[in-house]
């Protein structure tokens, strides 16, 4: 074989010549050519036959080391090349070593980290679970804690309106108990036309009373702002000439509290009547009135029920810059008409009473 192929068969061996010649890698010359003797009896084609492609190749093989290791040159590269081998097999073997003891590390840490992060995921599933459960007990508490506020609150309402607000008879010689909506509305309807009438059952509470009472409050709502003038102005003299129709009504007055500023203002002070009634949010034209109950005024065994008034101005023309509806000009006459005549029987009686206290006094 010519000594390039030998050379690259040294530095590159397939196989370990001393272990294919059953040697040691310091066996001398004498004892290679013995062993590769010994060794190629048994492959040599005339005794295994030329058939065997095995044997054959094996006996080639064996003729390449007996070449290799009877040249010192050749020996010597095989045996640097063979050390090179082996060193790499200890390194390899090392560092798959150490990459096994990293990798079985790794898996342990893995393993444990997983265990830790599955404990953790458990811990807030529980807490989680936990939190559902104290949010749902605290809706449930809380739907039973106003369920029975508000049983509480009815059952109260009803105790109260048992104790305190009589049902108003529609039969009986008391004026207040045959006032209803029907009623009240025919009996305001001498002042104007009225639009429509809103009663309402509640307690008010009087200066230097230590309970409330029970009343009912009346929203009248004039068709005219003429008619609702009319009302709080004339109450007081019907409630001296017809007191046992009028008397029922414990105070007349605006919705708003105060006169609407649309209206013409009269010359000389005109009597204010106490409002004790509901305050109204629609503006400054509705007057207001509420009306005692007739058992309280009479220090009845009863407590019967007696609507009280109230009424504002309904469509105007126009608006004012505070929102308040603007009366028309005919209104404003009527009105203007209305506070001259009620003027002119002021001074009249004034008048009289004065004629009378001098004709008294002269006697």
């Amino acid at each position: 074989m010519p000594a390039d192929d030998l050379k690259l068969h040294a530095l590159n061996p397939s196989t370990d010549f001393y272990a294919l010649l059953s040697l040691q890698p310091t066996a001398s010359e004498l004892e290679i050519r013995r062993a590769y003797r010994k060794t190629a009896l048994k492959y040599h084609p005339d005794k295994i036959g030329a058939n065997n492609v095995a044997a054959r190749e094996k006996f080639e093989l064996l003729q390449v080391v007996n070449d290799v290791l009877s040249d010192a040159a050749l020996r010597e590269l095989y045996d640097n090349a063979r050390r090179a081998e082996e060193a790499k097999r200890e390194r390899e073997a090392a560092f798959d070593g150490r990459r096994k003891w990293m990798r079985e590390d790794l898996e342990r840490r893995e393993g444990a980290a997983g265990g830790k992060r599955k404990r953790e995921e458990e811990e807030g599933q529980d807490f989680e679970r936990e939190i559902r459960r104290l949010a749902e007990d605290g809706r449930r508490r809380r739907m039973e804690r106003e369920e029975m506020m508000r049983c509480e609150a009815e059952k109260e309402a009803e105790d109260e309106r048992d104790e305190f607000v009589a049902p108003v008879e529609t039969t009986g010689g008391d004026p207040a108990s045959q006032l209803d909506r029907d009623a009240l509305i025919m009996l305001w309807e001498r002042f104007g036309p009225v639009q429509d009438c809103v009663l309402r059952e509640k307690k008010l509470k009087k200066d230097g009373e230590k309970h409330r009472s029970p009343y009912v409050t009346a929203v009248l709502v004039y068709k005219s702002i003429v008619g609702a003038h009319a009302a709080v102005c004339d109450i007081s003299q019907l409630q001296q000439t017809d007191a046992e129709i009028w008397r029922v009504f414990e105070a007349v007055g605006w919705a708003a509290g105060k006169e609407p500023e649309c209206l013409p203002k009269p010359q000389i002070p005109v009597p204010q009547v106490r409002d004790v009634g509901m305050g109204w949010s629609g503006g400054g034209t509705t007057p207001s009135t509420a009306q005692r109950d007739s058992s309280t005024a009479n220090g009845g065994a009863g407590m019967k029920k007696a609507p009280s008034f109230a009424s504002f101005k309904t469509t105007p023309a126009v608006r004012s810059s505070n929102g308040a509806r603007t009366p028309s000009s005919d209104d404003i006459m009527m009105i203007r008409l209305k506070n001259a005549e009620r003027r002119r029987l002021e001074e009249k009686t004034k008048t009289e009473e004065h004629a009378a206290a001098t004709a008294a006094a002269d006697a």
